[in-house]
């Protein structure tokens, strides 16, 4: 058993109760005991990476790899309390439908009338949604380009099968299969063939167009007329029926599809068209925003020539109903309407799960597909596919091959040794002799006989299949199974792919209800060698290789995690902010677990120039950058110089990239949008028109990474902002979803690097003063962010210099209440300005770092007042680090004796002043406006605490140091900068207001006034 502690500092241990209300309970099943009460498996999963999800200070992404050995190298199990959640949503995808369909189907046998029905439903609707689909997005995109001609080989009739529209057809028919019909059924029964549910929909999708182009009044045809496609189906299932295998029964497909077209042609009761332009609402926090695994991105491509063009086509009835469906019970309908359509049979959906793991809950695990994403960005390569292993080798806890584990528990459901009964045989076995040894070893792949009548091929599926989808939904619980980011070749096709048995001549003995003992051929019991390996194993010795069934956490932390000791002191069972930990209140550790990983402040970063490239170049992806900068902060964090300075409550801080560049198209070069038809013109040129064909690698870098500051002054640049609010907003509510309560107790800081920080003063200049909570059944913002922002950070910012073009400057918010400021100052019009003027920010804090080589920043301070900005000293985020010549200092002061070395300074350490300042002379008195400093004195500090926007980052310094070799990297090392980490945790973890500042950020005037040259 895992430990049922929960450690933290400062505070007695909390003890896990392991109730109902405990997140490390037992998992309840939710299947009726077993006949033979045969003991659930306690099955763990696992993920392939070579970080921990469950180490908030990893940094590396959790990355996928091809390679088998890299890839077991990297198993990591879940934490239990993750493994509870995964393991509860894994048992609650079984469904008795799928089990008898798999059963009819492995045995074959055809299904009950009523199973037939439900299936005959399913498939009904696949090719409704799916002839939908495509014809909408065909009458979008224009002319076809690509035909794909069909598989002749799995069709009946190969001479009148039908050219399919474009190759994504045959892709979303397999994955529409998949979730809805398990392997072994897809194989076995010919209505599943994928290229004749392909058939269907091209049919489907005629009698569309033929509806569409016949006329746009009601139209009724004759009641014995006979739509296209049901012909067609006709004829398919025809021949399917001369080709039945002879032991199977009369196929079901003929009338499970003649009833699918009987009610498409039904519901064609009036006119039924394709619409030009799908009206599908996205609320844009859907949490999956990912690129399909294993499936090719969709190409633009164009329907058939038969299928009408979108200018000419209404809105489709079809469609609008399916909306309905989904979107609940629709309003009665005027007269001429037609009549509402029969109730559909309840047909057992092909439902999916997503279960948030790791200690920081910025993954999920899709099931039962087995893979693990990112939740708030898009992967780049780091998604993980996940095991659910339920055998295990005992001497190390490493999960066994998910085939070779179902082969084990298929033995072990028929030799039931966890009874009475096989200890007796094996009592009995070990006293008759090697003879009797024999009779209990079983053969871990049991051999094909070849004098069956029946086929071979009906004793290659296994008894327990290791297909995700099919262990999930046609079992209950004791099938083994892994994910797969590519999909397997033979997916549907009509005969199981031959793979190479691993153990294949290997023996089994079970010893008792754990463990087992895998014999290879010279170590299985044999009366003719006289080997007796039954009677060592009941002595206790070991024999062959050992292995045990369920998972010991315990002895996993034992043998693989070296630093368990130190690990043992922090929490090791996370639990996520979901509503269903809102109701743990009886467990005490789960309580105070669930407290502490409660983050205060959330931090979105936005990418500057340059992601365009990331496309080709993964090196170069800002979300790499962002993780580890994500690591910097959670280490620094725990450091002892930062919270002594974090204010109460504050309770860690969350970094998130907002990757605004990658939907983003600015030509016909990439995917044409809506909102770019307005500016399309057919004869017009486009970049790859103009751009010479000499030296493509530096003309492409400098395309991908310059470009994007051109394409933001131009026409581009609406279209560019409301990308990076609509990707802002869309993480924003993601987060607020997955951690309820967030909306009020929670705050929220921007990081802009580059042109991502002009975009946020854009931004920032026209949100409202006060944000109202965000609401997440409404349809997202897209022109101001949906949050308040409490401090804004700019690196390597060349905000100023647009500041200069658009004849801006900064200028504090009017009616913002920020704490510590004078209501006067905060409603004075001398001081502040309105929402609408660029520079005119809604932040309380505002922060320009910039690096002394960084050539594309600009400083801020000269904006708010020239005459203010001259008047101060420059101002350098304070170092963490010594010099050398400290570092050497303090070596000499160690052998000197009575000397200390001096430290390191502390974060809120004061600032040295001098001894004695010059006063101001009477010409410079009489001279000095000091109500203009006033002024801008007070923009200064509503605007940042300190007093002063600007900052500084030390360089390296020393004889050796070359500022134009150190230019080349300044722009891009903001995010492994120490100093900057380190003052970005100070100050969004510090308490707010002017009096909470520390005194090494404070604004400190000049000692001698410099006065800008008067023209």
């Amino acid at each position: 058993m895992p430990p049922t502690t929960f450690v933290n500092y400062g505070q007695a241990p909390k003890v896990h109760s392991y109730g109902s209300s405990c997140r490390l309970a037992p998992v309840s099943r939710p299947f009726p005991s077993d006949v033979d009460e045969i003991p659930p498996v306690n099955a763990q999963y696992f993920y392939m990476s070579t970080v921990p999800i469950d180490d908030p200070l990893s940094s590396t992404t959790v990355a996928a790899t091809t390679d088998p050995k890299s890839a077991r190298s990297g198993l990591r199990p879940f934490s239990p309390g993750d493994n509870n959640a995964l393991e509860k949503a894994w048992l609650g995808l079984a469904s008795d439908a799928y089990r008898e369909n798999h059963t009819n189907a492995r045995q074959n046998r055809p299904p009950s009338s009523s199973l037939a029905k439900a299936n005959s439903e399913k498939l009904r609707s696949i090719v409704r949604r799916l002839a939908v689909q495509h014809a909408e997005k065909h009458a979008r995109e224009g002319p076809s380009r690509e035909r794909v001609q069909p598989f002749s080989e799995a069709l009946s009739e190969p001479e009148a099968a039908t050219l399919l529209c474009c190759p994504d057809l045959l892709v979303d028919v397999g994955l529409s299969l998949r979730t809805s019909f398990c392997a072994i059924a897809r194989r076995r029964q010919q209505e599943l063939n994928r290229e004749m549910v392909a058939q269907a929909v091209m049919s489907e999708m005629s009698t569309l167009h033929t509806d569409s182009t016949a006329s746009v009044t009601e139209r009724h045809a004759p009641s014995n007329s006979i739509p296209p496609s049901q012909s067609h189906i006709d004829s398919v299932m025809r021949s399917n029926q001369d080709d039945e295998r002879p032991n199977s029964q009369p196929s079901s497909a003929q009338p499970q599809l003649q009833a699918i077209t009987n009610d498409l042609a039904g519901e064609r009761s009036a006119s039924v068209s394709v619409p030009a332009k799908s009206s599908f609402v996205d609320d844009g926090i859907s949490g999956r925003p990912f690129v399909r695994v294993g499936t090719p991105e969709s190409s633009i491509i164009s329907p058939p020539p038969s299928l009408p063009r979108a200018a000419t086509l209404p809105p489709s009835r079809l469609a609008e109903e399916m909306k309905n469906d989904e979107a609940g019970p629709s309003r009665p309908s005027s007269a001429e309407n037609p009549p509402p359509l029969p109730k559909p049979v309840e047909t057992p959906k092909a439902v999916s799960r997503e279960v948030t793991v790791g200690v920081s809950r910025l993954h999920e695990v899709s099931l039962p597909a087995l893979q693990m994403k990112p939740i708030y960005w898009s992967p780049v390569n780091d998604i993980a596919t996940v095991l659910r292993a339920t055998w295990f080798y005992r001497d190390d806890m490493r999960p066994i091959d998910p085939t070779v584990a179902n082969q084990l528990e298929a033995g072990y459901r028929e030799l039931k040794p966890h009874t009475e009964t096989w200890n007796d045989e094996l009592r009995c076995a070990v006293e008759v002799g090697p003879l009797g040894e024999e009779k209990v070893s079983h053969p871990l792949w049991p051999k094909i006989s070849n004098k069956s009548s029946k086929k071979a091929d009906d004793f290659l599926e296994p008894p327990i299949s290791s297909n995700p989808f099919c262990a999930a939904r046609c079992f209950r619980g004791e099938a083994a199974a892994e994910g797969s980011l590519i999909p397997t070749p033979n997916e549907d096709n009509s005969a199981p792919l031959q793979t190479h048995k691993k153990f294949e001549q290997y023996h089994v003995i079970y010893k008792d209800e754990t463990t087992a003992y895998l014999l290879k051929p010279s170590l299985k019991p044999s009366a003719y060698y006289g080997r007796r390996p039954v009677a060592k194993i009941m002595r206790g010795i070991t024999i062959g290789i050992p292995v045990v069934r369920g998972f010991n956490y315990e002895a996993w932390l034992k043998k693989h995690e070296k630093k368990h000791d130190q690990q043992s002191q922090q929490p090791i069972f996370m639990v996520g902010n979901s509503p269903e930990t809102t109701a743990r209140d009886g467990c005490p550790a789960c309580r105070a677990n669930e407290e502490r990983v409660h983050v205060t402040d959330l931090v979105l970063v936005v990418h500057g120039i340059g992601q365009k490239l990331a496309e080709r170049v993964e090196n170069y992806h800002f979300t790499h950058a962002i993780n580890a900068f994500r690591r910097a902060i959670n280490l620094e964090l725990r450091s002892d110089a930062v919270k002594g300075a974090l204010r109460k409550g504050q309770n860690g801080i969350m970094v998130l990239p907002v990757n605004w560049r990658q939907n983003l198209s600015f030509e016909d070069g990439g995917p044409l949008k809506e909102e770019d038809k307005e500016h399309y013109t057919p004869g017009g040129f486009t970049l790859k028109d103009i751009e010479p064909k000499t030296i493509p690698a530096v003309r492409s870098v400098i395309s991908d990474v310059m470009f994007d500051i051109p394409f933001y002054m131009s026409h581009h640049k609406p279209k560019m902002v409301t990308a990076m609010v609509s990707e802002a907003n869309r993480v924003y509510r993601l987060w607020c979803r997955n951690n309820p309560g967030f909306t009020e107790k929670g705050r929220v800081h921007l990081i802009g690097h580059s042109l991502g920080s002009v975009m946020c003063v854009e931004v920032l200049s026209r949100q409202p003063t006060t944000v109202p909570p965000v609401q997440l059944t409404q349809s997202p913002q897209l022109k101001h962010f949906e949050f308040d922002t409490k401090n804004l950070f700019l690196l390597g910012s060349p905000a100023a210099f647009f500041m200069l073009l658009e004849r801006g400057g900064l200028v504090p918010r009017r009616g913002r209440r920020k704490p510590g400021a004078d209501l006067s100052d905060i409603m004075s019009r001398e001081v502040t300005g309105d929402a609408g003027y660029f520079g005119c920010i809604a932040v309380d804090n505002l922060y320009n770092v910039l690096a002394r080589e960084d050539a594309v920043a600009y400083l801020l301070n000269g904006t708010l007042d020239p005459m203010y900005a001259a008047s101060l000293k420059t101002a350098y985020v304070p170092s963490t680090s010594m010099t050398l010549l400290q570092s050497m200092g303090n070596v000499v002061k160690s052998i000197v004796p009575g000397a200390t070395p001096s430290q390191l300074p502390a974060a809120n350490a004061a600032v040295e002043r001098p001894s004695a300042m010059r006063l101001p002379s009477q010409l410079e008195l009489e001279v000095h406006d000091f109500t203009r400093e006033d002024i801008a004195e007070k923009k200064a500090f509503l605007l940042n605490d300190n007093g002063q926007i600007d900052y500084f980052l030390r360089s390296g310094g020393g004889p050796l140091e070359l500022q134009y070799l150190n230019m080349l990297s300044a722009h891009t090392s903001y995010w492994v900068n120490h100093d900057l980490i380190r003052m970005l945790c100070l100050e969004i973890g510090r308490n707010p207001g002017k009096a909470n500042t520390l005194p090494a950020m404070r604004a400190v005037k000049a000692t001698k006034r410099a006065l800008p040259t008067m023209i």
